[in-house]
């Protein structure tokens, strides 16, 4: 194993004073975390959304812009994004284009002296992540980073030394740095254990967390609700929350939510709320988990009258871009029947069929829906129940159904066809569908199904 993959981890006049407020907020905000050598955009995420009403898409241009003038917080966090992206496309060779550049604004914060950034170009030199690989390059940005204080980049060391490995806490060097509350040190020393020892790696873990670790009380708390000990794991769950750790934000997030399935115990402590749900799931995603995302969309899809159809389809957009297959589907439909967007059915049915290619079963579901509709394309029956029988033969349990109902219904293209209706009902029966009658008469009576993506 590359032994560098361990530094892997970023009216008019009150509308512009609205835009104003948001940027001087934005500025303030990242200069805090620059002065603080941190590499936690919480600071920023809350500011800015603090002062637009909750606009993930102004976040995005205020970084955007402050990357674009130089600030090199920003510029950090427009190359983990770029990275993120890189990787969830397998795209992170030295040629890439999309890699250089990103190597590059990583190079620019690092040069302002901004730690954080020096560590991840030791990253990226020591993985040939925007040019070539260079360890020798790799172990100069790491040791400016250990000699600036940087306590990931000193644990980091240790284990490239190898003291972690064969001295644990025993050895001088390792026990100068538990002393400091290195919780980066206690992080490994967690993962290290973990295979042998799962009580010894809890107890490593529970000190990280004691010591500011934003990713185990993370762990934690999944830990100890599967044991059922739902008390205990929410206080973990709230600590990771606090220090904005995105996966654990957007759990919160998921369960902060009217329709969540939750034990009776946690619901006590975690009352429905869906205005904090899309708060926690904007932070998330902000802070650069892209699982976050679709569920985003999804909440304010619901609430057509707060916001708008644009606003969901950019977050499609970014979901498409960080490879998340759910993204790519709602992207390519919206983009063919023109929902949130200018319509372009060409390249929204190309999207959809390369999804389809890439064994992606809603694609199919997707394609269906126009089809079947007449959605941005010609109504074509015949097409409908391919992709439809397509999706069926990928696991999808409801098509069955849904080939019922278009059967029943016919389209522009062909006439209804009850018994072919019924053999489709039987198929889904014997397929173990739940109440498929029940379904089919439900559609039936609507005149239809659509995909909601």
């Amino acid at each position: 194993m590359n032994k560098f993959l361990f530094l892997l981890p970023l009216a008019l006049s009150p509308v512009a004073a609205q835009v104003a407020d948001a940027k001087a907020a934005c500025m303030t905000a990242l200069d805090a975390v620059q002065k603080a050598q941190s590499d936690n955009l919480g600071p920023v995420v809350t500011a800015v959304l603090d002062a637009t009403g909750g606009d993930e898409q102004a976040f995005l241009r205020l970084m955007r812009e402050a990357a674009d003038a130089g600030h090199p917080v920003a510029l950090y966090w427009v190359a983990g994004q770029a990275l993120r992206q890189l990787q969830s496309q397998r795209m992170d060779s030295p040629q890439a284009p999309e890699a250089a550049r990103l190597r590059a604004a990583v190079e620019q914060a690092a040069s302002a002296g901004y730690v954080p950034a020096i560590v991840e170009m030791a990253h990226l030199c020591g993985n040939g992540i925007g040019g070539e690989r260079d360890e020798k390059a790799a172990m100069q940005h790491l040791m400016k980073a250990c000699t600036m204080g940087n306590q990931r980049a000193r644990s980091v060391y240790l284990l490239f030394s190898g003291r972690l490995e064969k001295e644990g806490a025993e050895g001088a060097a390792v026990e100068s740095e538990l002393k400091k509350n290195n919780y980066y040190v206690e992080e490994l020393l967690a993962s290290i254990v973990a295979p042998t020892d799962e009580a010894k790696s809890r107890e490593w873990a529970t000190r990280a967390a004691e010591h500011g670790s934003p990713v185990t009380p993370g762990h934690l708390a999944l830990y100890y609700m599967l044991q059922k000990q739902y008390d205990k794991g929410y206080d973990f769950l709230k600590m990771a929350v606090e220090r904005n750790h995105p996966a654990s934000l957007a759990l919160l997030a998921s369960m902060s939510l009217p329709d969540a399935t939750l034990p009776p115990e946690l619901r006590e402590l975690i009352k429905p709320d869906t205005e904090a749900a899309i708060r926690l799931f904007q932070r998330s995603m902000l802070l650069g988990y892209s699982d976050a995302i679709i569920p985003l969309a999804g909440e304010l899809h619901k609430q057509p009258e707060k916001y708008s159809a644009e606003r969901v389809f950019e977050l499609y957009r970014l979901a498409a871009d960080a490879g998340d297959p759910r993204g790519g589907v709602a992207y390519g439909y919206c983009l063919t029947v023109g929902r949130g967007c200018k319509a372009d059915g060409e390249q929204g049915v190309r999207i959809l069929n390369q999804l389809v290619d890439a064994g992606v079963p809603f694609a199919n579901m997707a394609l269906a829906d126009l089809y079947f509709n007449g959605s941005g394309v010609e109504p074509n029956l015949t097409k409908a129940l391919s992709c439809l029988s397509a999706a069926s033969a990928a696991g999808v349990p409801q098509c069955y159904t849904l080939m019922a109902v278009i059967a029943q219904l016919g389209n522009a293209s062909r006439a209804s066809d009850p018994f072919r209706a019924k053999t489709y009902l039987r198929m889904a029966t014997e397929r173990g569908e739940r109440n498929p009658q029940e379904a089919f008469d439900t559609m039936v009576q609507s005149g239809g199904w659509k995909f909601i993506p």
